[in-house]
């Protein structure tokens, strides 16, 4: 396989590319879906392909086939230059892809359990019994939906710097929901685990118990009391400041968005953008997490990316073409869902540091507020910063005492001013809370986190 894509990146060259990449890719993986107690889908994919690039002139041509022989790779590379050539004469940006270092590496990431040694029925089965616990938790559990996926697979990234780079990975990941129903009240909990490894993972008490907490926390719920609106002091739990420091911020500092003057973080590197002591990394070196992964899908050696130190924004999230046009070093932030799929600039694990402050001390220290606890969702506008994130959980503080629990809650505000308004970073450090970032057409596993943090004057959403 390494032959074939020396062979296929000479091609390319020979043919005009500046220069020329690849990703020779083949995998399998299960989906399976069970909703209110019916098995909905059960999938087992294989795959096998590659992906070619050819780059002239701050241009980019890419062509993919299904068929690994050396006649149809070389049709591919010939193809990706002359569609390269067609498109640079069209490019609004002329610039030449800097080199950068040849990584060569073999790695096999940490499985104990390779999924394909499972039988399906055991995968099956383990996704039914989580639908089950929550079904049978309480009559006022109206709806279900227990999913489990896992994946492995065999990635060979080369390029005409010289980097070869050949890397198996495994993955797996298990997620429920459920809606309870009284009065007309509709509520949904939800809980799920991942990471970067075998089949192992679904053997844990934690898996097994992810339908009996999200059934919990559907119920707990129904029991509240909508939330207030208004302006509040916010102590947000290690999920809600995760979502903050992925969605409001994270894809703020994606290179690809400022070029594009969609980031309302372009121009600002060097300038202060949060309140001193706020630390935020995007890390996909952390093992056993989703995100995790050494080299990118550029081959490009991927390692810690401090984004905001101490208050201060230190840089952006890179790849070939981004850093190449910036003038900086590729920061290993490159991926793409398949082999058909051009490789694009993607957060890994994003988080907030920890701080010195005790939780316990935080919420002590707080005289009056709410303690939002974990997320459902939320929506981001990086060209202005703003953002709206649904909590799952949130709860009144009065004179350091967390009291009487809210449902249906939700923040917004402008990042800049929350990250400046940050009163308080707690030492109770957490990453993992697994699941997949859409961008471009394309999904790549990710995982966030933080310490609970305290912030001032944060715009809250629900009863009027």
């Amino acid at each position: 396989m390494e032959d074939l894509a020396s062979k296929t990146i000479d091609h390319a060259m020979k043919l005009g590319a500046e220069f020329a990449d690849l990703r020779l890719e083949s995998s399998q993986g299960t989906n399976i879906v069970v909703m209110d107690g019916k098995t909905k889908t059960v999938t087992a994919h294989l795959s096998s392909g590659c992906g070619v690039r050819a780059f002239i002139d701050g241009a980019w041509g890419f062509a993919v086939t299904n068929d690994i022989s050396q006649s149809s790779l070389s049709a591919a590379s010939e193809s990706a230059v002359k569609m390269a050539r067609v498109a640079k004469d069209r490019a609004k940006v002329k610039f030449k892809i800097s080199s950068s270092k040849a990584q060569r590496a073999v790695e096999r990431y940490r499985c104990d359990t390779a999924p394909s040694d499972v039988p399906m029925e055991e995968k099956v089965s383990l996704a039914s019994s989580l639908d089950r616990s929550m079904r049978s938790t309480d009559p006022r559990i109206v709806s279900t939906n227990a999913r489990y996926d896992d994946f492995e697979g065999e990635r060979i990234v080369a390029n005409s710097f010289g980097t070869l780079v050949r890397t198996r990975e495994t993955w797996t990941l298990a997620a429920c929901s459920a809606w309870a129903k009284s009065d007309g009240v509709i509520q949904r909990g939800h809980d799920a685990i991942g990471m970067v490894g075998g089949y192992e993972l679904m053997r844990t008490e934690k898996a097994l118990s992810l339908g009996a907490e999200a059934a919990a926390q559907a119920l707990r719920l129904l029991d509240s009391k909508p939330a207030p609106a208004g302006k509040f002091v916010c102590v947000l739990d290690n999920k809600m400041t995760g979502l903050l420091a992925h969605e409001a911020f994270g894809h703020a500092c994606e290179a690809d968005a400022v070029l594009a003057g969609a980031s309302v973080l372009e121009g600002r590197v060097g300038q202060k953008v949060a309140c001193s002591g706020v630390t935020l990394a995007d890390d996909p070196s952390i093992e056993a997490s989703f995100g995790f992964f050494s080299h990118d899908w550029e081959g490009v050696k991927a390692d810690k990316h401090v984004l905001i130190e101490d208050g201060v924004l230190k840089g952006y999230l890179h790849n070939l073409e981004s850093s190449s046009r910036m003038g900086t070093e590729p920061s290993g932030s490159s991926r793409a869902q398949t082999y058909g799929s051009p490789p694009i600039i993607r957060m890994s694990n994003t988080f907030i540091a920890p701080g010195d402050w005790k939780k316990d001390e935080l919420l002590e220290d707080t005289k009056d507020g709410l303690l939002i606890q974990g997320s459902q969702y939320g929506y981001v506008e990086p060209s202005k910063g703003q953002f709206m994130f649904k909590c799952d959980e949130a709860y009144a503080i009065r004179h350091g005492e967390v009291g009487e629990r809210y449902r249906d809650a939700s923040l917004s505000g402008v990042i800049l001013e929350v990250l400046n308004n940050v009163t308080g970073v707690a030492d109770d450090f957490m990453v993992g809370d697994p699941g997949y970032c859409g961008k471009a057409g394309q999904s790549a596993r990710t995982s966030d986190g933080g310490p609970h943090l305290r912030v001032a004057d944060v715009v809250v959403g629900g009863l009027v």
